[in-house]
């Protein structure tokens, strides 16, 4: 919820920019500080909001943040002159900063590395990537229905909601074991630096890159960034270590996130005078145009990024989705003025979505498991920085280069075939960040810290999700005892279901069993829904018997099933070993989870064909289920 209202202040103000002109008396000039206002200190204060919150507690930053979020959305609403509004979107800055690097940091913190928190985070990410192109459609239908304060209005319930559900569901987490001392030089200089590096960004995004305003802010951001640095370097309790900063797996992916902000911004911001200056679309059909794209945004960022993460890895993951958005790019730039809309323009757009979609789920995902216990709030608020800095690039470097190709050929070629001739070159100079994310991705991000495993658990050291094909009972296997090496493991819990897959998880937890003197639970889940009741001729009554009596004869079969495996278990020299059948709704994953958090088992093993079938890619499997889910350790066996 804060994130949706965070990411939608962006783009919802653009379209009520107008009628905000208009009544309130102000200047086309001055109204560009009703937007930079708000991204002023936005992406000045994420990076210190992100370490405070590391210090003092996050929840309790997260709520502060969303209350001043909330309370100078009022005020914004409620402006009666330029000055107001300007000031109140400026505070609205500070609550946004504070509530969207909280926000990353509590879900990090919140959901255990591995599955179950790329989950968390593809809902973070999706939110983040399709609020743009749905504060566009909304802004459009709120200001010619309600007004252009209704665009503010809407923001006070949500934050005073969102305040109020955190202290009800959300723990709070701070780091204890660091100095609680906070570098106050450094705050100042950071975020001084970054606001002014934001505001000669927008300068440029409006004039040019090359002009002696926007190089007089840059170099003076500069001075106060280099200083920053240096003053890291000497600080006994810096606010953001160097070191930190030096890790591949921190590096690359803010990098990799930057290229994206810069690429999805200035697309978003080329096709809409596209297709009203160019098209003759309204401001609210240009709107409702990227409604497709926003819906992509949702689905691949939402559902199918971290699925595969989990399933490939980060690497791939990215080093595809820089892929596809070149292409994306490398289609957009071939627009005319005559491009038609459904057949041309709108594929190319959305495969370009497909690719920041993916994208942005997995550098989420790569930047905060680059971070350590402790440095949840600073990785999330660098990287939620390095998108606030890489939208106004892509605009400044779009803005550009449209520029210098559009101002020599109006002349010859008229000015609506020369404005697209100078957009087809900012698209191809968006192909090149995007190419470059390529490089970053496949060269430069470094590999999980545990190459070997993918995590799914809740214990202090996360340990991967482990997918190995398992050998014959008797052969000796080194590498799974080898793979896991220095987690204890006292009690095993494998789930069976008859398959040559669930055998072979057998298999494998038996080994693992022997290896370790663990003790050994063989489960096995009978599934019965218990609202199938079929009608006999009796009604109701026959019908209950009929299910009672399948159910009997399941149950009779597992538990056959299961003492065999024991049985199987305790000649191959397992030191303790018992089987259980258990009745399970519509799913086993419940029952499985359940039974093992009861028996407190350090490990879980299930069988599983892998993901490659549309059907489980999309909705899921009993083994994904277990891994997002569980409480203990878990080893896929394929």
């Amino acid at each position: 919820m804060a994130q949706l209202v965070v990411v939608l202040d962006f783009s919802i103000v653009q379209v009520a920019l107008p009628s905000m002109r208009n009544e309130l008396g102000i200047s086309i000039a001055d109204s560009q500080w009703i937007v930079s206002a708000y991204g002023l200190t936005f992406a000045g204060l994420l990076l210190l909001s992100g370490r405070i919150s590391d210090l003092q507690g996050r929840r309790k930053l997260f709520s502060i943040g969303l209350i001043i979020f909330a309370v100078s959305s009022l005020a914004a609403g409620l402006a009666p002159s330029e000055l107001v509004i300007i000031a109140s979107r400026a505070v609205q800055g500070i609550g946004a900063a504070i509530a969207s690097a909280t926000s990353l940091s509590l879900v990090v913190v919140s959901f255990n590395e591995g599955p179950e928190r790329n989950r968390a985070l593809s809902v973070f990410s999706a939110v983040s990537s399709a609020g743009f192109a749905v504060g566009v459609v909304l802004g459009g239908v709120l200001t010619a229905s309600l007004g252009w304060r209704s665009i503010f209005f809407i923001n006070v319930p949500i934050g005073i909601v969102a305040a109020l559900l955190a202290r009800r569901y959300i723990a709070e987490s701070r780091d204890d074991s660091i100095n609680r001392h906070l570098d106050i030089p450094g705050s100042i200089l950071v975020t001084s630096g970054l606001s002014l590096l934001v505001y000669a960004l927008t300068v440029a995004a409006n004039t040019s890159l090359i002009s002696f305003q926007t190089f007089g802010v840059l170099g003076l951001a500069s001075v106060f960034l280099i200083s920053f640095f240096m003053t890291e370097r000497r600080s006994k309790n810096p606010l953001m270590p160097l070191a930190f900063l030096r890790r591949r797996n921190i590096f690359a992916p803010n990098v990799i996130a930057i290229l994206i902000a810069s690429t999805s911004s200035s697309m978003i911001f080329l096709l809409t005078i596209y297709l009203q200056q160019i098209q003759g679309f309204s401001a609210l059909s240009a709107g409702l145009a990227f409604l497709p794209t926003g819906i992509v945004w949702l689905v691949v960022s939402g559902f199918l990024s971290a699925r595969f993460v989990t399933r490939f890895g980060m690497r791939p993951t990215l080093v595809g989705s820089m892929v596809v958005l070149t292409i994306g790019l490398l289609l957009l730039s071939r627009i005319t003025t005559g491009t038609p809309f459904f057949t041309f323009l709108l594929p190319s757009l959305l495969v370009a979505s497909v690719g920041t979609g993916f994208g942005w789920t997995a550098f989420y995902i790569a930047a905060l498991s680059g971070a350590d216990h402790g440095e949840e709030g600073l990785a999330s608020g660098i990287v939620n920085t390095s998108i606030q800095v890489g939208a106004p690039v892509g605009l400044a470097l779009s803005v550009t280069i449209a520029t210098a190709v559009t101002a020599p050929l109006a002349g010859q070629i008229g000015v609506a075939a020369s404005t697209v001739a100078g957009f087809d070159y900012a698209f191809l100079g968006d192909l090149v960040l995007a190419a470059i994310g390529v490089v970053f991705a496949a060269v430069l991000l470094g590999r999980p810290k545990n190459p070997e495993v993918q995590v799914s658990a809740a214990s202090t050291v996360q340990k991967p999700l482990l997918k190995l094909p398992s050998s014959r009972l008797g052969e000796k296997s080194p590498t799974i005892s080898e793979r896991i090496k220095g987690l204890e493991i006292r009690k095993i819990l494998v789930a069976v279901d008859g398959s040559q897959n669930g055998s072979r998880a057998a298999e494998t937890a038996m080994r693992l069993a022997k290896d370790y003197g663990a003790e050994l639970i063989i489960l096995r889940a009978v599934t019965i829904p218990n609202t199938l009741t079929p009608t006999g001729h009796r009604g109701g009554v026959g019908g209950s018997l009929i299910l009672k009596e399948f159910y009997e004869y399941a149950r009779k079969d597992a538990e056959d099933y299961v003492a065999a495996l024991v049985s199987e278990a305790n000649n191959f020299g397992v030191r303790s070993a018992r089987g259980v059948v258990v009745r399970a709704m519509a799913s086993p994953v419940s029952a499985i989870i359940n039974k093992a958090n009861g028996e407190g088992v350090d490990i879980i093993v299930i069988g599983s064909r892998g993901l490659d079938r549309p059907k489980r890619l999309l909705l899921g499997s009993v083994s994904a289920g277990v891994v997002a889910d569980a409480n203990s350790q878990v080893l896929v066996v394929r």
